[in-house]
């Protein structure tokens, strides 16, 4: 606080104007506690050692917590803190997830990710490509665990923390992360085939029939009456064993 420190932003092109910024006064406007949620801000959403969340940026989840969403301030304080242990960190960033894709805080990843689905394939034209759904829960376990390390090595507490133990693992001389220990989707959901049929579906005119395949609820209108090509039961995600 004793010394001025100006961050100036980079000129892109010749008519790219430059910003001088004070970061004393920014940090007087902002706040301690906004400032250190940037830290979690920035980590989230991906930096130089974390992941990036496909198609959030971070100007939406700093927004967020700018309007005082209770689900990112709590999760914040969590991945701010130096006394929490793998588990809270991991429940925390899984719930900072749902929230960003806008899930209800009542409902898991996986079953964020099988409603997600099922709009997306009603809708698409081709395959839906995975990286557009929220991430898996194993994902965003890992991805959570470097979050919080980084976060701590940006506040020089943690000296007492080992990377293996926080979304790394060694390879050669390097640190590399964990991405997941499962598959991203189910094969047979990466696959999907979905019908618009508006009868029963029991004749080879349906596209799932014809295919040897039930229609489920990413299909159109026979889904509003009886389809008499459809199995009782949803598709689950292959984390819904760990999180029910």
């Amino acid at each position: 606080d004793s010394h001025e420190i100006y961050f100036r932003s980079d000129k892109t092109g010749d008519k790219t104007k430059q910003y001088v910024y004070n970061i004393n006064v920014l940090k007087q406007i902002l706040g301690d506690d906004l400032c250190t949620d940037l830290l979690f801000v920035h980590a989230f959403t991906g930096c130089d050692t974390t992941s990036r969340i496909f198609g959030i940026g971070k100007k939406s989840v700093f927004q967020k917590i700018i309007k005082g969403e209770s689900v990112f301030r709590t999760c914040s304080k969590i991945f701010c803190s130096p006394d929490k242990d793998r588990d809270t960190v991991e429940s925390a960033g899984c719930k900072a997830m749902v929230s960003l894709f806008n899930g209800n805080q009542n409902e898991s990843l996986a079953t964020l990710r099988y409603n997600s689905l099922c709009k997306k394939v009603s809708r698409a034209k081709t395959f839906v490509t995975p990286e557009r759904l929220p991430p898996t829960a194993s994902a965003t376990r890992f991805h959570s665990l470097r979050t919080h390390y980084q976060v701590m090595v940006w506040m020089g507490i943690s000296e007492d923390m080992v990377s293996n133990d926080w979304g790394f693992k060694v390879q050669g001389d390097k640190l590399i992360p964990i991405m997941m220990d499962k598959d991203h989707a189910p094969e047979v959901l990466l696959k999907m085939i979905h019908c618009n049929c508006s009868t029963g579906c029991n004749t080879l005119r349906c596209t799932c029939k014809k295919h040897g395949l039930d229609c489920t609820s990413a299909c159109g209108p026979c889904q509003e009456g009886n389809c008499d090509n459809m199995t009782l039961g949803p598709i689950l995600d292959e984390d819904d064993d760990e999180e029910q």
